[in-house]
């Protein structure tokens, strides 16, 4: 219980990159066997850090969602998947959307260095691979259908944009890779919608 109710604050509080990693870990670990009624404040506490000014605390919540979310893409289909499933669209995806959204609008501000440019494209790389994994096992949800306009603005700028401040593009290339998965998900699970 002491490290249910502490975990995600000892994460954010970090200095240390390597202990933050340990503890990435040990969330992803119990977050796989505990999600909703085991663990029922992880969820809203990763949410709320997805909002916070630190660049460094919005990256730690992704990096602890999308190992989490993870496993939707190999489990076999349940009614007990489906309703953690539904739990964590209801509770991220708003949340997953407006950080897609702010980061790309970031990245179109002139000037911006080679750093935040990486930071950036990594909150976009992350937000698209948990979308990747929640989209892998459900129908479309919603959310995600009546946002498809959204979502897809910010893909297209992704695939579309060049950074010239970047000297390796490893960052890019990665969030343009998730793009073209989650265009692949769409396309083959959501055909209706490509005609």
């Amino acid at each position: 219980k002491f490290l249910q109710d502490n975990l995600v604050k000892l994460l954010m509080g970090c200095p240390e990159d390597n202990m933050a990693s340990l503890l990435l870990e040990i969330i992803s670990l119990m977050g796989k066997r505990w999600v909703q009624r085991e663990w029922p404040q992880l969820v809203p506490a990763l949410a709320e850090n997805l909002q916070s000014p630190e660049t460094r605390n919005v990256k730690r919540a992704l990096e602890a969602i999308k190992k989490i979310c993870k496993k939707y893409r190999f489990m076999f289909r349940s009614d007990a998947l489906f309703t953690e499933m539904n739990y964590m669209i209801e509770q991220l995806s708003p949340a997953l959307l407006q950080n897609l959204v702010n980061a790309t609008s970031q990245l179109a501000q002139p000037g911006l260095d080679k750093d935040s440019t990486e930071a950036l494209l990594t909150i976009c790389n992350c937000d698209l691979h948990i979308m990747e994994s929640v989209l892998s096992q459900e129908e479309l949800p919603d959310f995600y259908e009546d946002n498809l306009p959204t979502i897809t603005q910010a893909c297209t700028y992704i695939l579309t944009t060049d950074f010239p401040q970047l000297e390796k593009a490893d960052a890019l290339h990665k969030a343009r890779a998730k793009v073209v998965r989650l265009v692949h998900l769409y396309q083959f699970k959501f055909r209706e919608y490509f005609g």
